[in-house]
């Protein structure tokens, strides 16, 4: 996303203070300028342009030519202050051709708009912010907030810089997604969403942060995830990359917790993915299973659901773990892909929260 107020480029135009003295074209037909700070008149140097066209260098803020090379447009100056680039252009009439020379400064806070350099802010800082932000929106409508995962966070602080490369779009030039981009750095998730915003021209940090996670609430796109009304995602981390004038945000939602609530009959059993078969992913998953049940409840870890099936026929199951006439169950377990748990309530009828965490 692009901020309503993106700047997409730094252009100053200040009028000139003409200098006294009328030109005279018969004798000297030389022309000088002037390039100075006007608060504390101190030179500025750097490379001449009269309308794109070079004319040469202003050293120690002067600059001599001949008017006959001069066309009314602008002026302009391309050098460096400080260490940092600078670029500013000039109103450049047909009037002031009714002078030798003219002097051309310009305020110490347009200067330091323009020498603005965005490497120099504290993107740790940037990044925290929008993710304190993103919470605090979350807060307010009414549903979890987040929890930083550095993971995560690494993979969006990769895409920022990435975004400065090759473009401003969800998908990299190879086509992979923030999906793809999860599953290669073995992050495991059940739902995952990508916001990014780019911000150019910058002069100032100013209130960054909440200038980027404003922009995705006025998106209806990109609000979807931080209000997140079904509270589908549990983890995230913002990444951001700052070069010259010009910023790129990327926060990344993702599904790493499972909530499911059943009421089973004494005798009666239910079956739950631990690792749904149907997930993209090719790699065992650290995933730690919390259950609380009010009435007495038999739980056992299987490979597949065929196990619940052969189960159901012949009262027989071959489990990997198991657990029998327990109310609560905490066990973490690495999983493979199709594994899951049978749950089968033994002694009433049982209210049961089963929650996965993985990671």
């Amino acid at each position: 996303m692009r901020g309503n107020n993106t700047v997409t480029g730094f252009l100053i135009i200040i009028l000139a203070i003409f200098t006294a003295g009328c030109t005279s074209y018969i004798g000297d037909s030389s022309y000088k300028m002037n390039f100075f700070v006007n608060e504390t008149f101190e030179p500025l140097e750097g490379k001449v342009y009269n309308n794109d066209n070079f004319l040469g260098f202003a050293t120690n803020g002067s600059f001599v030519t001949s008017i006959e090379k001069l066309r009314p447009g602008i002026i302009s100056i391309n050098g460096t202050y400080n260490n940092q680039a600078f670029d500013f252009v000039f109103e450049f009439s047909k009037e002031s051709f009714n002078y030798s020379g003219m002097d051309f400064s310009l305020h110490t806070n347009d200067l330091n708009k323009a020498i603005f350099n965005a490497s120099v802010i504290d993107i740790e800082k940037i990044r925290r912010e929008i993710f304190d932000n993103i919470n605090e929106e979350r807060k307010a409508s009414g549903t979890n907030t987040l929890k930083w995962n550095s993971k995560i966070a690494q993979v969006a602080m990769n895409y920022s810089k990435t975004l400065s490369i090759e473009g401003f779009a969800h998908s990299d030039l190879e086509g992979r997604s923030v999906g793809d981009r999860l599953r290669e750095n073995k992050i495991f998730y059940t739902i995952v969403a990508e916001d990014l915003y780019m911000i150019e021209g910058l002069s100032d940090e100013g209130n960054m942060s909440q200038t980027i996670v404003n922009g995705w609430m006025k998106s209806p796109g990109h609000r979807s995830p931080i209000v997140d009304r079904d509270r589908l995602f549990s983890d995230g981390g913002a990444g951001v990359y700052c070069e010259q004038k010009n910023c790129y945000a990327v926060m990344v939602f993702a599904g790493l917790e499972h909530d499911q609530n059943m009421k089973l009959d004494q005798g009666y059993m239910t079956f739950i993915y631990l690792y749904d078969p149907s997930y993209p992913f090719d790699f065992d998953v650290p995933v730690s299973i919390d259950i609380i049940s009010t009435e007495y409840i038999d739980v056992y870890l299987v490979s597949g659901r065929e196990q619940y099936d052969t189960f159901l026929k012949n009262n027989y199951v071959n489990s990997i773990l198991e657990s029998k006439q327990t109310k609560t169950l905490r066990h973490k377990v690495t999983a493979r892909k199709g594994e899951g748990i049978i749950i089968q309530s033994t002694m009433g009828r049982a209210d049961v929260d089963v929650h996965l965490r993985y990671s």
